[in-house]
């Protein structure tokens, strides 16, 4: 028996029966010309076949009922009709993308069984075109998301000729590399107790500054935690869930970026900041202060070798500025200031930070308070980098790639984006009971986008 590691403990214990802990991926394929009437039967079988491939795929807990004893044990009874399910939308050929995202959000809000390894596989055909998608769908304490990416990158290829190969050896990926300080630390907070001890200082001086620019009233600065504004997002969740998805062009971003001197990532943070600002009002719900994001970011440079520094920004959406290009200038000096000022810090004392802005939302969700303090932030927004280059699954082309996240108890809101070729897909999950109308923010981000676009156009500098 492999015992469970303090990390995938702690991701069981998060599940609620409201508040799955998997996460997911989403893709829209272009089938092979030519493809033969049995090519998504047979693409279903071979799918069954992943726990060949992927060795946490062939794993379950040895005691789901009782976590202190659990252990991950081969999955001697793995049956592949139990994990991989092939269904078509109504009406073939004429299938929309609501249908197959109102399939996908049932899926998606359906915890996994315990009894079985974590993780399912739904094949789906019936979209237009003959085009059909996959939705898979794996526990936390299996991977977090930026593994879930890399280990479906690894099973696609760059050519359409290549085919599932079950005797090829792939990589092994970290499961958690996103999120392995975090957990390690509450877990086991004797490790590595002096190497702690030495980042104290270091932390201590960035949280006074970040107290400092408080107190002064400084607005385009990183945000303390549980200094964000009370929102209709940060409500207690029920087990009802809304999917939605938006492609923006990865060039005409990256043009934003490169000529208002940021970053794509504060490019879309700015566009997600005007998409948020709109819903809000609409709702009339939108605070007088800027809603925070909540930003996993890593620190790495070019230069770096060795650990990755992988720290959390907790930044202005700028919900409270009207003027697209004002928000995108904002966005860009606050993101660029965190990133300079945690940059200066060791890598032990950045994570201490991550882990300083988490531990309390763990807690408070486990205990069920997480509405008695203002939230750390309003919303989780994620990028995660992509494939420059187009990529296959036995044959057939990928079109878009959307990965799904995690919300929580006080945190209605993941914003996840992936790039694949050249556009930027989103994914947009959340909790609908108190957020009406919130399946409409892909629209509203494109329309962000395309008025940041304009504005950029219009500026005389």
């Amino acid at each position: 028996m492999e015992k469970l590691t303090s990390q995938d403990a702690s991701f069981l214990r998060m599940e609620s029966p409201h508040c799955p802990f998997h996460v997911a991926g989403l893709m829209i394929f272009k089938p092979p010309a030519g493809a033969n009437a049995n090519y998504l039967r047979q693409l279903a079988h071979k799918c069954g076949r992943l726990n060949e491939l992927w060795p946490v795929f062939n794993k379950k807990l040895s005691n789901p009922r009782n976590l202190s004893d659990a252990g991950w044990v081969p999955a001697d009874d793995y049956l592949p009709e139990r994990h991989v399910f092939h269904y078509a939308l109504p009406g073939p050929g004429t299938g929309r993308m609501a249908d197959l995202l109102q399939l996908v959000t049932r899926a998606h809000e359906r915890p996994l069984d315990w009894s079985r390894p974590l993780w399912e596989l739904h094949v789906i055909e019936g979209l237009p075109e003959g085009k059909f998608a996959l939705y898979c769908k794996l526990h936390h304490a299996l991977a977090d998301g930026v593994a879930a990416m890399k280990m479906i990158q690894t099973l696609l290829a760059p050519s359409p000729a290549h085919k599932l190969d079950f005797d090829e050896q792939r990589p092994v990926i970290d499961r958690h590399s996103a999120h392995h300080s975090l957990f390690e630390t509450l877990g086991d907070l004797g490790k590595g107790l002096q190497k702690q001890y030495k980042a104290i200082p270091e932390l201590s001086r960035l949280l006074a500054h970040m107290g400092a620019d408080a107190l002064r009233g400084k607005e385009d600065v990183m945000r303390l935690p549980h200094t964000a504004p009370r929102s209709i997002l940060n409500r207690e969740l029920d087990s009802c869930r809304s999917i939605a998805t938006c492609d923006l062009p990865l060039s005409g971003v990256r043009k934003l970026a490169r000529d208002s001197g940021g970053t794509i990532n504060d490019v879309l943070v700015s566009v997600c900041g005007g998409a948020l600002r709109v819903y809000l009002q609409g709702q009339r719900a939108l605070p007088r202060s800027s809603l925070v994001a909540g930003m996993p970011v890593s620190l790495k440079t070019g230069d770096d070798s060795g650990s990755n520094k992988i720290t959390y920004i907790s930044a202005p959406f700028f919900t409270n500025e009207g003027n697209p290009l004002r928000r995108l200038q904002r966005v860009i000096k606050v993101t660029r200031q965190a990133k300079a000022e945690l940059g200066k810090v060791s890598v032990t004392a950045a994570e201490d930070f991550y882990a300083l802005i988490m531990a309390p939302v763990i807690l408070l969700t486990v205990t069920g308070n997480t509405e008695r303090v203002p939230p750390s932030t309003n919303a989780i927004f994620s990028n995660v980098p992509g494939s420059r280059q187009k990529l296959y699954l036995e044959g057939a082309e990928l079109e878009a790639l959307y990965p799904l996240s995690i919300v929580t108890d006080g945190m209605g809101l993941n914003i996840t984006v992936v790039s694949h070729a050249n556009k930027l897909c989103f994914a947009l999950v959340s909790c609908p009971t108190h957020l009406p109308g919130i399946g409409e923010l892909g629209k509203l981000i494109r329309a962000s986008y395309r008025e940041l676009r304009s504005a950029a156009s219009d500026s005389p500098g």
